[in-house]
């Protein structure tokens, strides 16, 4: 049993029959996806959305878990997944014009939490250097330059590496996302 709790890396937690509609958590939840927890509690602690206290609820659920169950530390802590289900759907009359009635849709939601550990693998810090091109050394400037001949093909100095693609993608969705959240008018 101490081997599985050593072992284990992924904590659990869930929330059912949440009384917030499915679309307005998964608003609020897709800006903690994949975030360290203290972040991630910080984010919703300042959300102006009133779906972020159900997710901040099971967010620390699930941190107590893996404290007190797998003696996890917090600091190691981030959010694998965040999924928002949809629940039971509750049916209302509401009274309208000329003696008709409309249904109106109480939504419910289910809230998944996994939470895993960090590996303790050292993790190599990039520096800003490391973007620019290499100065050339003592040696090679005092090589003379050759000039091109005819017939000779020149081959082109290698670009400097760039930071792949994908990581900007995801921080430009990231920024898109808040400033679509946080540009929305509320409903009070």
């Amino acid at each position: 049993m101490a081997q599985e709790k050593a072992q284990t890396r992924e904590v659990k937690a869930f929330a059912r029959y949440v009384h917030v509609a499915p679309r307005k958590l998964r608003l609020v939840a897709d800006i903690v996806r994949r975030a360290p927890v203290d972040e991630a509690l910080e984010q919703l602690r300042f959300s102006s959305k009133q779906a972020a206290l159900p997710l901040t609820k099971v967010i620390n659920s699930a941190i107590a878990n893996a404290v007190h169950n797998f003696n996890l530390r917090k600091d190691d802590l981030f959010i694998k997944s965040i999924t928002i289900d949809g629940g039971p759907v509750f049916k209302r009359y509401a009274p309208r014009a000329q003696g008709r009635a409309f249904v109106e849709r109480k939504r419910t939601s289910h809230i998944n939490v996994v939470l895993e550990a960090k590996t303790q693998k050292a993790k190599r810090r990039r520096s800003i250097f490391s973007l620019r091109p290499k100065t050339e050394s003592a040696e090679e400037i005092k090589k003379p330059v050759e000039q091109p001949q005819a017939g000779k093909v020149q081959t082109a100095k290698t670009a400097p590496k760039q930071a792949p693609r994908s990581v900007e993608k995801i921080k430009r969705n990231l920024v898109d996302l808040k400033r679509r959240l946080f540009n929305r008018r509320s409903g009070s």
